[in-house]
């Protein structure tokens, strides 16, 4: 299974066209794990609406703000916690192309290291 680690900050503006094209991958043995950072804007609203929806969506909402380094981090550790064999990183304003985690999953078990997508995925040690 991959684990799709994304952090959200005030993200309204983006996030739907996002989740949209994560949810419609030719892959669909995933999870998407969303912490967000403490959002002012209408962030949670979408993100708990796709969770409702979908249950691969996952959402996770920060008591204080993490900072963008410190979101992905728990994002992260999430996913390994939940047993992805694989963690993909995504932006909250990417907009990904339909194959896209069966080109970083096929990089990954071919050996090929860095995950694709600029070394953006494969599992993290020390997290």
């Amino acid at each position: 299974m991959i684990g799709i680690a994304m952090t959200t900050y005030n993200g309204e503006k983006y996030l739907k066209e996002q989740i949209d094209s994560i949810l419609n991958q030719t892959v669909s043995d995933f999870e998407l794990i969303v912490c967000d950072d403490v959002s002012s804007d209408s962030t949670m609203d979408i993100l708990n609406g796709y969770a409702a929806k979908d249950s691969r969506v996952h959402v996770f909402r920060n008591e204080e703000n993490l900072g963008f380094l410190k979101n992905f981090e728990k994002a992260i550790r999430i996913c390994l916690d939940r047993g992805a064999e694989y963690v993909a990183l995504a932006d909250q304003d990417d907009i990904w192309t339909e194959n896209h985690l069966e080109v970083l999953a096929g990089t990954m078990s071919s050996g090929g290291g860095g995950g694709g997508g600029g070394g953006r995925g494969g599992r993290i040690p020390g997290i």
